[in-house]
């Protein structure tokens, strides 16, 4: 609490979400195999798009999908859906770089990337 007195706390949760954004891809494609993580690919653009129509993007708007969505990040983990989180947990982490800014664009540029790599493959398996 006191933390938040000094300095940016934008800026602090922009690097974070930065830090956070290829980790997890990365620990993605380690993990899972090709099928999954195009599966991964196609529930998170669903539930983005899902997150954009149903609360909008103001910033208001943004932070109540976050947090349902940190609630249905939370159910997957205690059903052990691990891909199912994995997509979860990158819409969260857009959500939130959506609502820090610019500071936070190679958090979206590293999903999006991971997306368009992971759709075109299940498009073009070979």
């Amino acid at each position: 609490m006191i933390f938040g007195l000094f300095g940016n706390s934008d800026e602090r949760k922009a690097r974070q979400i930065n830090k956070d954004a290829p980790v997890i891809i990365e620990q993605a494609e380690q993990t899972f195999t090709d099928t999954r993580l195009s599966e991964i690919a196609a529930t998170f653009s669903e539930h983005l798009d899902r997150a954009h129509e149903m609360f909008g993007r103001a910033s208001i708007d943004l932070k109540r999908a976050e947090y349902e969505y940190r609630k249905l990040n939370k159910e997957a983990r205690r059903r052990n859906e691990q891909a199912n989180m994995t997509a979860l947990t990158f819409v969260v982490i857009y959500l939130r770089a959506e609502l820090v800014g610019l500071a936070a664009a190679p958090a979206r540029a590293a999903i999006d990337q991971f997306v368009a790599r992971w759709s075109t493959e299940a498009a073009d398996p070979s």
